[in-house]
């Protein structure tokens, strides 16, 4: 197999991490609807999912995630008069360290693939 589990697993975060990122601008952009409510996604216990199973991607480089479940952030749940649960502050907070955490799993990926690289370029 080219491709071992944690990278596989690595693969996941970051593709979760971006789609978390697309949610909590959505969240952010829509902080002054009414009505609207604040979503989030969780992929914690999905990719802990993924790590304990037995079942790998055959090498793959992208893993088919499982399908992706939006939910209501409960984190912050104060409704507004305007029924919106928005907090832009807590959106931020969010938005910034889901940033730290997609740029962690891209430099942990890079450091993998230079690795890789490395090994096969030695093996030439």
């Amino acid at each position: 197999m080219l491709f071992d589990k944690f990278t596989e697993g690595l693969t996941l975060a970051t593709y979760y991490s971006g789609l978390r990122h697309k949610v909590i601008a959505n969240n952010i952009s829509n902080s002054e609807t009414p009505g609207y409510k604040a979503l989030d996604i969780s992929f914690q216990e999905q990719l802990e999912d993924f790590m304990e199973s037995g079942n790998t991607n055959s090498g793959k480089i992208s893993p088919d995630p499982p399908k992706l479940i939006l939910r209501p952030d409960m984190s912050s749940y104060k409704m507004r008069i305007d029924g919106n649960t928005v907090s832009l502050d807590q959106e931020m907070t969010k938005l910034s360290q889901n940033t730290i955490l997609h740029n962690t799993y891209l430099q942990l990926l890079n450091s993998r693939f230079r690795i890789l690289k490395a090994a096969i370029s030695e093996n030439v």
